[in-house]
């Protein structure tokens, strides 16, 4: 464990490090801050590969490359031959590079997919921090959490209790029809 924090504190002092340039942006704490977005990704690993470079396989610093290159080229405004050219050979590439990550048991988990937690975390965090006002936020939106929870179970009980069945709008229609059968029903027997 010592010695995977001295690796990390020194891909840190390497990304604080990186140099000014246009287009590249400086994250002078490294890649440790608190609230990533995913801009800080993409900004990140624009200085990322040459801070893991010796820490890590070669391999997989060329598969990373590989991988990057592809999404960014595929990324752009206007893709043409040129550039489906340049995405083959950078999947090309990734498929020759990317066994070092099964070797090294660095392998994804089977069934594992990013967008799922994504949409949990709009859910849960970022559309409460939306309705808040700032303001002792994480209470808020626990509140809000809780709120949606009971509304949430409210809505499956009522839906097994059959009361969510059609609209407003169908039940006074439907209700209308009743009475105009019944007005019709008695117009038609003369009971008044």
């Amino acid at each position: 464990e010592t010695e995977a924090n001295k690796i990390l504190d020194d891909i840190d002092q390497r990304i604080a490090l990186a140099p000014s340039f246009a287009g590249l942006r400086r994250f002078p704490e490294g890649r440790r801050f608190k609230q990533w977005t995913g801009d800080d990704s993409k900004a990140l690993m624009k200085v990322y590969l040459p801070a893991i470079e010796g820490h890590v396989p070669s391999e997989m610093v060329q598969a990373l490359r590989a991988l990057i290159d592809f999404i960014y080229i595929a990324r752009r405004d206007i893709i043409d031959s040129n550039s489906l050219e340049a995405m083959d050979d950078a999947l090309e590439c990734f498929h020759k590079y990317r066994k070092i990550f099964q070797e090294c048991a660095f392998g994804a988990p089977n069934g594992l997919c990013s967008s799922m937690t994504e949409s949990k975390h709009i859910k849960a965090v970022k559309e409460p921090w939306r309705r808040s006002n700032r303001f002792d936020a994480l209470s808020q939106m626990l509140l809000t959490n809780q709120h949606l929870d009971k509304l949430a179970a409210s809505r499956i009980d009522f839906a097994h209790r059959g009361m969510l069945q059609g609209t407003c709008l169908s039940y006074i229609l439907e209700k209308l029809g009743m009475l105009l059968w019944l007005a019709t029903l008695l117009e038609n027997t003369n009971v008044f």
